[in-house]
């Protein structure tokens, strides 16, 4: 019976997510590099999860905890660096479903020649400058978070796979 219902709970939380192939692009101002990786991040109805094929990697996030697999294997994150991540996570899914409301009470926003940019207000404004964004038809297709220690990270959202 139990495993009849976490089947059925997983299938329904699979058939309210959305996936898509990205690119993401960070720039490290410590050691002045890029790195240039590519994934797929799926948007659940609770959190999210970003895959990196090349590189072995999946992090999944519930809304409350993080968790990271290398090789299929979950590797403990640091507190510290969880809970950046979680950050940034809430951020990319609010900016995905573009809940208006919530945006405008954690960012101050302006438009401009296509773009969004928006400037945190809150805690938010301790680890984050700002964020462009540019959605095509109400959908996520670039986004760049300045962070407040000079690295930026830049991701390029395509269509969702069907």
């Amino acid at each position: 019976m139990f495993k009849l219902l976490f089947f059925l709970l997983f299938s329904l939380s699979t058939l309210c997510a959305k996936s898509y192939d990205f690119t993401e692009l960070r720039y490290s101002d410590a050691i002045g590099k890029f790195t240039q990786l590519e994934g797929k991040i799926t948007f659940k109805q609770e959190g999210l999860s970003i895959e990196y094929p090349k590189s072995k990697r999946l992090l999944e996030y519930d809304g409350e905890d993080v968790l990271f697999f290398e090789n299929e294997k979950e590797v403990d994150l640091p507190s510290v660096q969880a809970s950046n991540m979680m950050h940034y996570f809430d951020i990319l899914k609010l900016l995905h479903e573009g809940d208006e409301t919530e945006l405008e009470e954690s960012f101050d926003i302006e438009k401009h020649d296509g773009k969004t940019l928006l400037s945190p207000k809150g805690s938010i404004k301790y680890y984050i400058e700002h964020i462009e964004l540019i959605k095509e038809n109400n959908a996520l297709k670039y986004v760049k978070l300045f962070l407040k220690n000079s690295d930026y990270i830049t991701i390029n959202i395509a269509d969702e796979i069907r």
